[in-house]
């Protein structure tokens, strides 16, 4: 079962290359979302996907493929793409390339789709109604997840429900009772205690970027400080 889903809003991605088993393989490893095959660049069009891999196999002379990059760059100026190169061609890849992110074939375990979703999550891809974001924090409401520099943090339900409950209330201080009774419930017999411990666990996960985002007030509570994206 994969990690996460998205269920209201299918994101369609191109893929560049002449092989069909590649594409087929790709698409399998993809399968939450929809991949479309493309053998030619005068096949494609800017509204049919969102993101594009490209085979680096599109080329028949490696040293060519900054060439082939810039021209599709040009034709898909604001689509994010991410290049597959065999391990034996890494060396002569240059990152000034026109590409966003690389992926090495044959595919290492689960390598692909987390590229992929970090794409989704940096380009800001997903339904907005699902995503809430601060800096560099991303919330994903419908997955309960949570990305720091698009990766996945380990949070329990009620950090999570903490975290996505300050977000959603920019620059509202809150009391620790009333953080309390917001994710706890009224009937928490538990003291406010509560409320510091779980801040000190975000702090914890969050490392440096916490302050950026929460805020302690003195002799108050908490609030989540707007951030400029």
């Amino acid at each position: 079962m994969c990690f996460f889903m998205v269920e209201k809003f299918r994101i369609k991605i191109g893929m560049l290359s002449k092989n069909r088993e590649r594409i087929e393989h790709v698409g399998a490893l993809l399968s939450q979302y929809d991949v479309i095959g493309y053998s030619s660049i005068e096949n494609m069009r800017h509204e049919d996907f969102l993101i594009l891999i490209i085979d680096a196999d599109i080329c028949d002379d490696l040293n060519a493929m900054q060439f082939y990059l810039s021209k599709i760059r040009k034709k898909f100026k604001s689509i994010p793409i991410l290049l597959i190169i065999e391990e034996k061609s890494l060396e002569n890849i240059d990152l000034e390339w026109f590409f966003d992110d690389f992926v090495v074939y044959p595919f290492r375990s689960g390598e692909l789709p987390k590229r992929i979703h970090r794409i989704v999550l940096d380009k800001n891809l997903l339904d907005d109604e699902n995503i809430e974001a601060i800096g560099n924090l991303k919330i994903n409401l419908k997955e309960y997840s949570v990305y720091l520099n698009g990766e996945r943090l380990d949070l329990t339900y009620k950090e999570f429900e903490l975290m996505r409950f300050m977000v959603q209330n920019k620059d509202v201080v809150f009391s620790r009772k009333e953080l309390l009774n917001k994710i706890w419930g009224v009937d928490y017999i538990g003291g406010t205690r509560t409320v510091d411990v779980h801040i000190r666990r975000l702090r914890s996960k969050l490392g440096n970027e916490f302050n950026a985002i929460i805020e302690t007030v003195r002799n108050v509570g908490y609030r989540c400080k707007s951030v400029e994206l």
